[in-house]
This record gives structure tokens, C-alpha cells and sequence, in this order.
């Protein structure tokens, strides 16, 4: 019987520990990272690092040296190109009171091909010396409902969302879930502030004597914020607003309180003494409806703004377009009425009922404070329960 041998080819050698550990090195040298060599071999970032010091020596300290060199040189230059292609821009920004993040997004959503990271890096270190004051994370509006909660806290007021959902602007409300959706605030909770915030508004229009002293102010913020929770989880300051993030937005403490209706806080002053008649706030609607009847404009808040502004310079002094929507409620009953005494207003028009009116008859007492309240659907809260 013939026998047939059978060969098999010799399995590869494997490499020697010296060989490993030199392959190591010259991988570690053409640039690849510790953890990317330790994860080939089976071995700890630590120990790629050994072996690499212990047998590349000063030829792999060189080569790292090296590498880092040109990594910064590489990272230099692409921020060289950021700033000669945006640079200017970014100046400009700042100079217009826009902080670095603020900057950052303007120019990503113009510029979408442009590398974020980079920008952000590139903008940190640079020389520009952009806005960081609080005031800038909070809009105007959002800044404006913080002392109106706060004016609501302060006298204990109840909810009123049937009243914040018909009165309140949009933007407003809008903007402020938005900032608030940030922090920790639950929905309950957003409907809950806005409820107090319609609230306060209200009451302001009614009592117009009300006021709020900046440290009474900062007090009652320094008590609900942390109660409360609502930090931005993203470091931001909570709202609400510092009394310095509003004074920001208005330079003195009345300013911000007469642009909102409430009554200027001052040492002495006889209460119930207020700046504006009842007769001068119905005076101005009346006054800038004729104005814009004659001038064949739409009679907007906007531009009661601006003709605001024209008269006061004039010499006539005319209660804010905030003030205005306090006193009236709204913007669209102050129209309602000025059209109602000019004869503007069409028969069909004035028979219609104001969005106050329909719901006049429809309040009731908040039996923890006994402020007047509108009937709301979870019942009644009032942050200033069993003080």
C-alpha cells in the first residue's frame, strides 16, 4: 500500500516582543494615537506610552514634538483664514452689543459652510472684546414679564390665564417659554407663571398706583428662583432677570417701571400719586388715532411708539405704548376706545364687546389672599401662601 505524505505550510512566526514594541513606535512616530496602537496590541494607553518611551527614546519625544508643531501651525492658520474671511463681521457684531455666542449663530446661519467649533475658538481668543452682560440673554419682553411676575408674587396674586390668554402678546409669551423651557420649568409651571403674570397686569391696569422697589425686587427673586428650580441647566442666568439685567434694558429702575404701567418707585412719594391722569391716558390713544386717520397710517403699536417719542421731544409728554396697553388692557380695546370717542367705529363695531368686557362678570376671590381673581382650571396658587 503506497503511503501518501501530506504537507501543510508552517504557520507564520509570530513577531517577537521586540518587534512589537519597535512596530509601536514607528506607528507612534507616523502620527497615530496612543489609544489607536494600545487598541491593535490589546494593551493600555499607559502602556503604548512606555514602551514608546523606552525604546523610540528621544527619536519619539522628536517626532511628537514635531507633530504638535504642525498641529498648532495648522491650527493657527485655520484661524487666520476664520478671521480674514469674518473677522470684520465679528467686530461689527461686538461693537453693536452682540456677545461671542450670539455672533457665533449669526454667522453660522449666513455662513453655513463656516466650522462652528472653529469660529467659537477662534472668537475666544481673539482680541475682540465682545458684550457679556446678562442683560443680552433676556429680550426686552422676557425681561419686562419677570418684574411683572414678581410685582404678581409680591401681592399674592392668583393665576389668571383666561386673562394672560387673551391679553398677553404672543411674542412674549412665546420668547419667555422658550427661556424657561431651558431651565427646569415644567409645563404646569410655564402656565403657571404666564397665569400670574396676566394677573399682574391686569391688576396693574386697575390700580395704577402700584410699584415695586429694586431691592424688594431682588429679594422676592433671590427667594423664588432657587425655591423653584428653574437655573438653566446650560449655566445661563435664571429668570427672572437681576434688578441690574433690567436696569440694563432701561438704565434707571422707574424707567422700567413707568414703561410698564406701575407707578416710579420714589422715597416719600403720597400713594396713589401717579404720573399720568386717567383723562391723559385716554387724551393720547385719542389724540394719536386722529393723528393717524389724518396721516392714513394703521393706527399700530409700533408707530405709537414712534409718534411717542415725536411728541415727548415736542414738549408734550404722553404716557408709554406699554403704559397705554396697561391702562386699556390691551392694545386692541385702547383702539377700540379711541375709535369709539372719535366716531370712527362703525355701528356694527361698537356693539361688539371688548375681550375684558365678555369675561367682566366672570371673577372671583382668591380665597388664600383675597386679591380678585378669574376662576382657572387647576385651581388657585399663590406664591406668597403662609407668609
Amino acid at each position: 500500500m503506497t503511503q501518501t505524505l501530506q504537507t501543510t505550510a508552517p504557520s507564520p512566526s509570530r513577531p517577537t516582543a521586540q518587534e512589537r514594541d519597535s512596530a509601536m513606535v514607528q506607528r507612534y512616530i507616523e502620527g497615530e494615537t496612543l489609544e489607536a496602537i494600545g487598541g491593535d496590541y490589546g494593551v493600555t494607553r499607559e502602556r503604548v506610552r512606555q514602551i514608546v518611551s523606552k525604546v523610540g527614546g528621544s527619536m519619539a519625544a522628536e517626532s511628537r514634538k514635531r507633530r504638535l508643531e504642525k498641529r498648532e501651525a495648522e491650527t493657527k492658520a485655520a484661524s487666520q483664514a476664520f478671521m480674514a474671511s469674518y473677522g470684520a463681521v465679528a467686530r461689527t457684531a461686538a461693537a453693536s452689543g452682540s456677545t461671542r455666542s450670539e455672533t457665533v449663530l449669526r454667522l453660522a446661519i449666513l455662513f453655513p459652510e463656516m466650522d462652528k467649533d472653529l469660529a467659537e475658538s477662534t472668537l475666544r481668543d481673539s482680541s475682540i472684546r465682545f458684550d457679556t452682560r446678562a442683560q443680552d440673554i433676556f429680550s426686552k419682553a422676557v425681561v419686562e414679564a419677570g418684574l411683572y411676575y414678581l410685582v404678581g408674587a409680591e401681592l399674592g396674586l392668583a393665576p389668571d390665564p383666561h386673562f394672560a390668554a387673551a391679553n398677553l402678546d404672543l411674542d412674549m409669551m412665546t420668547e419667555l417659554v422658550a427661556v424657561l423651557q431651558q431651565g427646569t420649568a415644567t409645563e404646569e409651571d410655564i402656565s403657571t407663571i404666564l397665569g400670574i403674570i396676566g394677573a399682574a397686569k391686569r391688576h396693574i391696569a386697575e390700580h395704577p398706583e402700584t410699584t415695586i422697589t429694586g431691592s424688594r425686587y431682588d429679594e422676592l427673586r433671590d427667594e423664588l428662583v432657587p425655591a423653584l428650580g428653574w437655573e438653566s441647566r446650560q449655566g445661563a442666568s435664571p429668570w427672572p432677570p437681576t434688578r441690574q439685567t433690567v436696569m440694563g434694558k432701561y438704565t434707571y429702575w422707574n424707567a422700567a417701571l413707568e414703561s410698564m404701567g406701575l407707578a416710579a418707585s420714589k422715597t416719600g412719594r403720597p400713594p396713589g400719586l401717579v404720573k399720568f391722569t386717567e383723562a391723559l391716558y385716554q387724551k393720547a390713544i385719542c389724540d394719536f388715532v386722529s393723528d393717524m386717520d389724518m396721516a392714513g397710517l394703521y393706527p399700530s403699536h409700533d408707530k405709537y411708539t414712534e409718534w411717542c417719542a415725536a411728541m415727548n421731544a415736542a414738549g408734550n409728554e404722553y404716557p408709554s405704548s406699554s403704559s397705554i396697553r396697561n391702562y386699556f388692557r390691551n392694545w386692541t380695546a385702547a383702539l377700540r376706545f379711541a375709535q369709539g370717542e372719535t366716531g370712527s367705529l362703525s355701528a356694527a363695531e361698537q356693539d361688539q364687546p371688548t375681550a375684558s368686557a365678555e369675561t367682566e362678570d366672570r371673577t372671583a376671590t382668591c380665597p388664600i389672599c383675597s386679591h380678585e381673581a378669574w376662576p382657572i382650571v387647576r385651581g388657585l396658587w399663590c406664591p406668597s401662601a403662609g407668609r
